[in-house]
């Protein structure tokens, strides 16, 4: 895939053209004015940023106010409310070690350290503290009295987490928390 999901349109905002956009990026400063972003996966649906806010809500949320070249009024602004926002994979920040993106994450295979499995990553739940990885438990061995979803939540610091391996898809635990 050649793009990255950053956000998604809420609203239109003011009567010039801008909109409101979720973030969904963990690097919000590196999108700028003249930054080029699109309304596809494929990155055809090109869309030149004009101008940009950026904004955290009471709740912590992030959040842009955006204003795109040629979107001109409320109208078309409008239009535009429910369309998902990317980047071009190339256009990301380079990361340094052990900084990974949410995306590569998801869908990794989770292990403990003696090389059971355990289950898959589904999502990672931002924190103030740290970030916790979401697991679907996938191995009926692992029968956690109580939890018919069969899912945990494993925080993302270097007492639970031994090895993150982007390029097998792996994760593998220290430890599972001791409060499952």
């Amino acid at each position: 895939m050649d793009a990255r999901l950053i956000g998604i349109i809420s609203k239109a905002h003011g009567l010039k053209g801008e909109v409101v956009i979720e973030l969904l990026t963990d690097y919000p400063n590196t999108i700028k004015r003249g930054s080029s972003l699109f309304f596809d996966e494929k990155c055809t649906a090109k869309a030149k940023v004009e101008n940009i806010k950026y904004f955290k809500s009471k709740e912590n949320k992030s959040f842009f106010i955006i204003k795109f070249k040629d979107i001109e009024n409320r109208d078309l602004a409008e239009e535009l409310r429910g369309r998902h926002v990317f980047r071009r994979r190339k256009s990301m920040p380079t990361l340094k070690k052990n900084q990974y993106l949410i995306d590569d994450i998801k869908g990794c295979r989770v292990y403990s350290v003696g090389g059971t499995f355990v289950g898959i990553v589904l999502d990672v739940e931002k924190f103030v503290s740290n970030d916790n990885l979401v697991v679907k438990i996938e191995n009926d061995r692992l029968d956690i009295k109580g939890n018919k979803e069969k899912i945990f939540y494993v925080p993302v610091i270097k007492d639970y987490i031994d090895t993150i391996d982007l390029d097998d898809k792996k994760v593998v635990l220290k430890r599972i928390p001791e409060y499952i």
